[in-house]
């Protein structure tokens, strides 16, 4: 790290009005990246009127509606509503029977529904808290707002889902119900009374009989209990008749649903029901094959007539059932289109565009209406490639041979600005009348072969690395642990032969080894805590790193929650700042660092900083920065360096946690 050598002073030289707005604009920009991770409005309004009070100084904080309350906010006063009423912008409330209190619009002023963030209580804002306080409610405004708008989209998807399921509940039903009007209709023609009895039973499941207007039963199929078939008394049967005769509805009598078959002869046609279980196809069917049983009985022509037109009207239900859901159907695969992150371009047989959806707008720059119609090759294929293009696709319409079809390539398109870049592209023949056509899926992989790049760089320099501490190992090893070990064995073995001519002589040896072999112990401890300090396993991150601190010739300020983490997310971190510590004291030049560790449910988020000279930057692919960002990224995290020409240095590194507590 090099810049021009200045002096920083650090926190404690600050005016303490300076450290407030310090400490106001920290927790306004923190509270807007915890905003944008909310749930619910409600969520965000109370992240704010929580937050208000540790950012300026007041009683309480507010949300506001002109007219009414709702989930997340309050109907203000009447007598405020109407100074609210006319504000565009921040302003100060001064009223009677009120404590000055400052207001901030969180929506628009056209908006149709007003709120506004009332800080209660703070009279005396800077120009800076102000701005502060501006800022939060714009921003919570538009989390609001996004919310919103993606609540409304998920309820529409609901009704959407909702309305094609009770369309298909009624092609279904009418499938049905055609089904059993074909098949009484069917049988009755050969079987009579009895091929209705037995068609009412097969797709009822329950039993049937017919009687005639006198109680006689004519036929009887399935579970029929003898005492159904019993006779009522003259009087009770005569008006069982006129009961029926009231209706056309089927009616419930005798622990069985009933309908009359109107023709010369009346008959009864009845299904046994004793728990009532019958459904309306059920009933529908029962009426049915009354109707049908009445018509049979008297003109079999007209019965075959009513079937025709029974039919038709039935199919022609089930046609535009069909229709309005082939509608719906285009309607969501359009939509479907619309919202796809890739390019989606249709051709016809003439490689002339015919449809593009709005990726491809935004991917190529072209607007619909300017590419429709127009050649593809001459369109968004560099000049360069466009007559392989061309002839690739007049082989493929006269011999049917294929070499792109059906499966992902990468190829360099280009823009309407002419600039080319790489895409992934899947083109499909697509069913369609008046002669072929074909459908391209295009996607941008820019961003993706920069990734891959880098990802292959990152792994280089880890094994770079790798190697490198292996042999930085082995060089300690050799000529620190092994050189002492090797002195004791010697002494050891010099004391041996002098034990007895040379007491004296043998117990200096004697001496000599013991030192060396607790010189060698203590140059082992020192190449194992390079590989990984005991404390860290022992004690945890804290501990660790307090410890590496101490050793360090710069004033080193730490703030780390004292509670264990993943093993493997405490080795990252304490390799980061470790590494982070000894950058700062060996090209910084900086008196003082500061270390903080945060926590939340999800992600650990590590920060170094010093007072030193800045313009860190990654100098080579084996910089120490960039085996920084190697580290952090083999755990998918992420790091970022702020090293401004005019003095210090900060590394942030953003960590994921596991679901699972460790």
């Amino acid at each position: 790290m090099t810049s021009a050598a200045g002096d920083i002073p650090g926190t404690d030289d600050l005016d303490p009005t300076v450290e407030a707005r310090l400490s106001s604009f920290n927790a306004v920009f923190t509270l807007s990246l915890i905003l944008t991770q909310a749930s619910s409005p409600a969520q965000v309004m109370r992240l704010v009127t929580t937050s208000v009070p540790s950012i300026v100084t007041c009683q309480q904080a507010l949300i506001w509606h002109l007219a009414r309350s709702g989930e997340y906010y309050q109907r203000a006063p009447e007598a405020i509503s109407e100074v609210l009423a006319q504000l565009t912008g921040p302003d100060l409330l001064k009223l009677d029977d009120f404590p000055p209190s400052w207001a901030f619009p969180i929506s628009s002023p056209l908006a149709a529904d007003q709120i506004f963030l009332v800080v209660v209580g703070s009279e005396g804002l800077s120009d800076e808290e102000t701005f502060l306080l501006s800022v939060l409610a714009q921003l919570s405004g538009t989390v609001v707002a996004k919310l919103e708008l993606i609540a409304t989209e998920q309820a529409s998807a609901q009704r959407i889902a909702a309305l094609n399921t009770e369309l298909e509940s009624t092609v279904a039903t009418l499938t049905r119900i055609m089904e059993v009007h074909r098949r009484l209709n069917e049988i009755v023609a050969n079987a009579g009374e009895k091929g209705i009895a037995e068609t009412l039973h097969q797709l009822t499941k329950l039993g049937v009989f017919i009687q005639d207007a006198g109680g006689n039963t004519r036929y009887a199929t399935g579970d029929v209990p003898g005492d159904y078939l019993e006779r009522e008394p003259a009087e009770q049967r005569r008006e069982l008749i006129r009961r029926l005769q009231g209706t056309r509805r089927p009616v419930y009598h005798g622990r069985a649903w009933l309908v009359l078959a109107r023709a010369d002869i009346l008959g009864v046609l009845a299904l046994v029901d004793p728990a009532r279980t019958a459904s309306e196809v059920d009933l529908a069917a029962l009426e049915y094959a009354a109707t049908v049983l009445s018509v049979e009985l008297a003109r079999l022509q007209r019965v075959a007539e009513a079937e025709r037109r029974s039919r038709a009207t039935l199919e022609r239900n089930i046609e535009q059932a069909r229709a309005a859901e082939l509608a719906a159907s285009e309607a969501r695969q359009r939509g479907i289109l619309e919202a796809a992150l890739d390019a989606v371009i249709s051709i016809d047989g003439r490689a002339c565009v015919t449809y593009v959806n709005s990726a491809f707008e935004h991917i190529f720059g072209y607007r619909a209406d300017e590419v429709t119609g127009r050649e593809l090759a001459e369109a968004i294929i560099p000049a360069g490639l466009r007559e392989a293009h061309r002839q690739g696709f007049a082989r493929y319409l006269v011999t049917g041979e294929a070499h792109v079809l059906d499966r992902r390539i990468e190829l360099t398109a280009m823009r309407a600005d002419g600039s080319e870049f790489p895409v992934e592209i899947a083109i499909t023949r697509t069913s369609v009348t008046g002669g072929p056509a074909f459908t391209a899926y295009v996607r941008d992989i820019t961003e993706r072969q920069r990734a891959e790049h880098e990802l292959m760089a990152s792994r280089a320099r880890l094994v770079a690395a790798s190697d490198a501490a292996r042999r930085r190992v082995t060089r300690d090893l050799h000529d620190g642990a092994q050189q002492r070990l090797v002195t004791t064995l010697i002494n050891l073995q010099l004391a041996e032969l002098k034990w007895e001519s040379g007491p004296e002589r043998a117990r200096e040896l004697l001496g000599l080894a013991i030192r060396d072999a607790k010189r060698g112990i203590e140059d082992l401890r020192e190449i194992v805590s390079g590989i990984h300090p005991a404390i860290l396993t022992q004690r945890g991150l804290a501990a660790a790193i307090d410890g590496l601190a101490g050793g360090l010739p710069i004033s080193v300020e730490l703030d780390i929650p004292d509670f264990r983490l993943p093993a493997a997310v405490e080795a990252s971190v304490y390799f980061f700042c470790s590494e982070a510590l000894t950058n700062v004291v060996k090209h910084a030049h900086a008196s003082s660092a500061w270390v903080r560790v945060e926590l939340t449910d999800d992600r650990c988020a590590v920060e170094v900083r010093d007072d030193g000279i800045g313009g860190a930057q990654p100098r080579s692919e084996t910089s120490g920065l960039n085996g920084l960002r190697d580290r952090i990224g083999a755990i998918n995290g992420t790091m970022d360096i702020a090293s401004p020409a005019t003095g210090g240095t900060t590394l942030r590194a953003s960590i994921p946690l596991p679901a699972d507590p460790p």
